[in-house]
């Protein structure tokens, strides 16, 4: 009966439509049949075509795909909240020198610290705080170009504005407004204020607008390493510290745990290191880029387990104002390596030191370099000197004084001798009123780069200088004298070997 109600509604429809002209297209294959032969003959359901094989897999690829992906984005964004956000920035600031025609530039500040006691933290029984290890500026022009890394020295001689003390258990800041301080090491500035007070110093001292802050602690980097069960660095040269002792004792690739990364990062005595901290920037930021570069891979943000160990330590180890972790990769990436990623280094310049240990600023040329960075002009032609315009001394120019302080019967001549033949100036040979177990280069403050000259020339003899005195230089040879004098290497020498050195990690 439906059958037929349906025919009969179809005979109607075209009976109207003929009547207003219209003619309608009989069904394909249409016959006059009895109903009940219809409804036989006529499936109840169409059969759904099958999609091929390959078109099954497609699908299939791209459902695990866009799970892939999104799993990796989460995974990051989750690391990512990890970093402690601390107000670093002061885009308001006064000493911005025509922020306007600096729209467009990027000027990341970052600052490397180590764990050390602030200046009369010891007499207050206070915390140990970070001390700043590495200060520098990575400039990129508007609209993107190459990349100026400028090194500001931790003991360069400032003078600090007054700012909110720094709480580094919190990273935040207190009522406690610390009063300013002239001719005061950039250090305090970090030690005292945190990283505004240090951003508000460095846009004082180069006019520069800076838009973002890294900060990074090296006492936590060793427990970032071991989180991820250890990381990749390849070095030009074995990485030999008169400190710590050999720390990576053959060129080329090598993986380190965390506590050899921890010496890794904080070497800053260095057999053949360039001067001006370049050598340790790039180890720093070697160590990090390696870490952040496997983590952040596609098959790295995959590894749930992983990122959990390595979260809360990531957390310890760093901070920022205005950076992504995406950014502090794509940063440590082109700092590990400067001279081979076409990024040009410079620092600030720098003349002899203060008797308070401070070197001061060589105005009209840290003026003229600073000018440059803002205006994105061409650097003028010493700026990319990382001696900070020193050459460092002669040996023939200085007088060094001997004292055997060992059971060596004659120490001090031979040795002597030694230093004559290669080229030293030799003064007072003698012995010391008593005999020590260490070997000491004593000097005073306007003979600080002699003693990095000879520091170099015997390696087993660690420096103390004597801030009271002047024209004091004086080797005392104690116990732990192994009897190696080395061929003295002057610092001018140190940066023209780098760009050859570098091209086997590249």
């Amino acid at each position: 009966m439906a059958l037929r109600s349906r025919r009969i509604d179809e005979t109607l429809t075209r009976m109207t439509a003929a009547h207003a002209g219209l003619t309608l297209p009989e069904r394909e294959g249409e016959e006059d049949v009895d109903d009940e032969e219809s409804a036989e003959k006529q499936p109840l359901l169409r059969p759904i075509p099958r999609p091929g094989v390959w078109k099954v897999l497609a699908l299939a690829l791209a459902v695990v795909v866009f799970g892939t992906t999104t799993v990796g984005w989460a995974a990051q964004s989750w690391l990512g909240s990890a970093v402690r956000n601390v107000a670093a920035l002061d885009p308001g600031s006064g000493a911005i020198v025509d922020a306007d025609a600096q729209q467009g530039a990027e000027n990341v500040l970052v600052v490397a610290t180590d764990l050390g006691s602030a200046p009369g933290a010891a007499s207050q029984q206070a915390a140990p705080s970070p001390r700043p290890d590495t200060v520098l500026v990575a400039h990129v022009p508007p609209g993107g170009g190459p990349m100026t890394v400028l090194s500001v020295p931790t003991d360069l001689e400032i003078n600090r504005p007054p700012c909110e003390r720094f709480d580094p258990a919190t990273a935040g800041y207190t009522s406690e407004i610390v009063p300013a301080q002239a001719r005061t090491q950039l250090a305090t500035a970090l030690d005292m204020g945190g990283p505004r007070c240090a951003t508000r110093v460095v846009q004082q001292l180069t006019g520069l607008a800076v838009t973002q802050y890294i900060g990074l602690d090296l006492d936590r980097l060793g427990a970032v390493v071991d989180a991820v069960s250890g990381v990749n660095v390849c070095v030009t040269q074995p990485v030999l510290d008169r400190v710590l002792g050999p720390i990576v004792p053959d060129s080329g690739k090598t993986t380190l745990d965390g506590s050899e990364a921890g010496d890794f990062v904080r070497a800053a005595d260095v057999d053949g290191d360039p001067p001006a901290d370049l050598g340790r920037i790039e180890r720093q930021q070697q160590v990090l880029a390696g870490v952040l570069d496997t983590t952040l891979s596609s098959t790295g943000l995959l590894d749930l387990t992983r990122l959990a160990a390595l979260r809360p330590a990531l957390g310890d180890a760093l901070t920022s104002d205005g950076a992504s972790l995406d950014q502090i990769l794509a940063l440590s990436l082109s700092l590990r390596s400067p001279t081979t990623d076409g990024v040009t280094f410079t620092t600030v310049p720098t003349s002899g030191e203060t008797d308070g240990g401070s070197v001061t600023l060589r105005d009209a040329d840290a003026a003229a370099l600073f000018a440059a960075l803002r205006k994105d002009t061409p650097l003028p032609s010493n700026a990319t000197d990382t001696t900070g315009g020193r050459t460092g001394p002669a040996p023939s120019g200085l007088t060094v004084q001997v004292l055997n302080a060992s059971d060596q019967s004659g120490l001090a001549a031979k040795v002597g001798g030694t230093l004559k033949q290669l080229g030293f100036g030799v003064g007072t040979v003698s012995n010391a009123p008593q005999p020590t177990s260490q070997t000491v280069i004593r000097y005073s403050p306007d003979q600080a780069a002699a003693a990095d000259l000879l520091a170099a020339t015997v390696p087993s003899a660690t420096t103390a200088p004597d801030p009271g005195a002047t024209g004091v230089l004086q080797l005392v040879l104690g116990r732990s004298f192994d009897n190696v004098v080395r061929a003295p290497v002057q610092q001018a020498a140190a940066p023209a070997a780098a760009p050859t050195a570098t091209a086997s990690c590249a």
